[in-house]
């Protein structure tokens, strides 16, 4: 399943990546199979998140309205307009969320949209972290204080990632664990 294609053209943003509420969603419903094929594209770098409240139709929809107004739509008018700058813009939309938009290389669309990194309602975390989060939550009815590095690290080799050496209440992946969730 496509998590991209529920946004259709001309726009390609992956919720499942850089979106905390429909995150969460999928997480009610999913099975680990299916969250660690959704979490599959998904870079153990770094990942920004929007933690706001827009819907991903509604971002994509205000982006597609912000460049409309800058008369940038269409395919050619936009990437002149990324061209002069460093090939990406920033748009800041009504709920004060930023956003990069740039060249996608896709052959269904040309927007390639993703959450600031320094934007007011932006969470970064490492992809190898969400990728373990993700899964502990759905091992986890609520977070447990005394939850065992060995736990830990049998999730992560479910998405194919190394073990941890230790574990900090303080980073990693026991605090984005308790910010995100």
């Amino acid at each position: 399943m496509n998590e991209e294609s529920i946004l259709g053209q001309p726009v390609r943003f992956n919720p499942f990546k850089h979106h905390r509420n429909y995150i969460l969603g999928k997480l009610d419903t999913a099975s680990p199979e299916m969250i660690i094929t959704l979490l599959s594209p998904v870079c153990n770098n770094y990942v920004d998140i929007y933690t706001g409240q827009m819907t991903p139709g509604m971002i994509c929809n205000s982006v597609i309205a912000a460049l409309k107004s800058k008369e940038v739509i269409g395919k050619d008018d936009f990437i002149s307009w990324l061209g002069s700058e460093k090939g990406y813009r920033l748009i800041e939309l009504e709920d004060r969320s930023e956003w990069i938009v740039r060249k996608c290389e896709a052959d269904d669309c040309y927007i390639h949209l993703h959450p600031a990194r320094t934007g007011p309602l932006t969470f970064r975390i490492k992809g190898s972290t969400l990728k373990t989060i993700c899964l502990l939550k759905l091992s986890l009815k609520e977070f447990q204080a005394g939850i065992t590095l060995e736990e830990i690290n049998r999730i992560r080799t479910l998405s194919g990632l190394s073990p941890v050496k230790k574990l900090d209440r303080s980073k990693g992946i026991l605090k984005c664990y308790e910010q995100f969730f």
